[in-house]
């Protein structure tokens, strides 16, 4: 139980530390190509709609990525279409020791679409560590992970995607 504070006071101070070295100018993304989205997998997500969604923004499903974060499980089993992780893949300093995880954050993806609603600190850590050039949320996670922020829940998937999609197009990201 103790382990487990200091394991979280340690995520916490190097989510702030990514939160104040965030360069908010997003880095120009000339067409969508690459899309990872990070879901609270505690929460009944469907896959499917989140290839609809990848579908949506014209992204091929060879070039999504979907990690998930799962509380309180003791065994993590990844599927073809998500990797998921837990708090057993942070060390007691707060660094990843999952490489599949650290895949996940290391790589410069197009666009992270944070698909969570839960202010979660594994979760909110893997967003602001993850080095995609261009990051969406929901309001009720902390705003200041994102470049944009949508007002539709998790919930309503179909207004997810098409104010999305809006923006981005406004945004000329695709």
């Amino acid at each position: 139980m103790i382990l487990k504070g200091l394991k979280r006071n340690a995520l916490r101070k190097s989510f702030e530390t990514y939160l104040d070295k965030r360069d908010h100018i997003s880095q120009g993304i000339s067409r969508l190509q690459t899309l990872a989205v990070l879901i609270d997998a505690s929460q009944s997500v469907n896959i499917v709609s989140i290839l609809k969604l990848a579908n949506e923004l014209g992204v091929k499903s060879d070039n999504l990525t979907v990690m998930g974060y799962k509380e309180d499980q003791k065994e993590i089993i990844d599927d073809k279409d998500a990797a998921y992780y837990n708090e057993k893949n942070f060390g007691i300093s707060g660094a990843i020791k999952s490489k599949s995880l650290q895949d996940f954050v290391n790589k410069d993806y197009d666009v992270l679409i944070n698909f969570y609603e839960k202010d979660i600190i594994e979760l909110n850590y893997v967003a602001a560590a993850s080095k995609a050039k261009f990051k969406v949320g929901c309001t009720a996670v902390d705003n200041r992970i994102n470049d944009l922020i949508i007002g539709a829940t998790t919930n309503d998937t179909n207004l997810f995607i098409s104010e999305l999609r809006k923006y981005l197009k406004i945004l000329q990201i695709i």
